[in-house]
């Protein structure tokens, strides 16, 4: 008998978690069928907020709501981090790291709609350190009271913030702000060329695959939504 896959996974945290930050804040989702897409692209949506990536994980191990365990730089490149801290650091994309203190699916289906309250954040950034990024896999591990310390070889400690107070942030950032009225297909399509130049500046090698999430206004500028986009950054090319 096979058994079924659990429901504690990078996407399923990553969905629900999102939903829920943005619903709390009053950003709802704007969806497009291909149909639409094929007419329209995105452009009843305007961008009204820097842009961001969460890079959401899934714990390893550990303890419901109180500590886990995290693997980054684990895509099959090892490049994720390094593609975060540099898109970061261009101040193009903000970057963030989410880790949800939550291990088993009993814990998950008995906290949906709250699971903000188990999420912890940490910017990109904070755990970069003087640490090799290139190639391997390190380990992070998470306290429910935000110190996270991240180990392989070296190790970087620090503090993250919770998720409700980094959606609650985001709110507060557009309030009354629109920038130029630019259409959202092609600023979406000159944000990813932007990332894929700074990648290749930084000479990180292959590709790597990210969430990015963008705040934007519907023509008439009074409904707030937001769109997720899966975007793959391709940096230098190999061979």
């Amino acid at each position: 008998m096979k058994m079924k896959g659990r429901l504690v996974n990078e996407k399923t945290l990553e969905l629900n978690i999102t939903h829920e930050g943005m619903s709390g804040v009053r950003i709802g989702v704007i969806g497009f069928s291909q149909h639409q897409e094929s007419k329209i692209g995105a452009d009843v949506l305007y961008p009204c907020g820097k842009p961001f990536v969460i890079q959401f994980k899934a714990a390893k191990r550990g303890v419901d709501g109180h500590s886990a365990t995290f693997q980054v730089n684990n895509n099959r490149k090892r490049n994720q981090h390094r593609v975060l801290d540099v898109i970061a650091k261009s101040g193009v994309c903000e970057a963030y790291y989410a880790f949800p203190l939550i291990v088993s699916d009993v814990f998950l289906t008995a906290n949906f709609g709250n699971l903000l309250k188990f999420t912890f954040m940490v910017e990109a950034q904070r755990i970069t350190g003087n640490i090799n990024w290139m190639n391997q896999v390190h380990t992070v591990e998470m306290k429910s009271g935000f110190a996270f310390t991240v180990k392989s070889g070296e190790t970087v400690s620090g503090e993250g913030f919770s998720a409700k107070e980094f959606f609650d942030k985001k709110a507060k950032e557009i309030e009354g702000k629109i920038v130029d009225e630019t259409i959202m297909s092609g600023y979406i399509r000159d944000l990813i060329e932007r990332m894929d130049h700074i990648a290749k500046e930084a000479e990180i090698p292959g590709e790597s695959e990210h969430t990015i999430t963008v705040i934007g206004t519907d023509i008439t500028k009074e409904q707030l939504g937001y769109l997720q986009l899966p975007v793959r950054i391709r940096g230098l090319q190999q061979g």
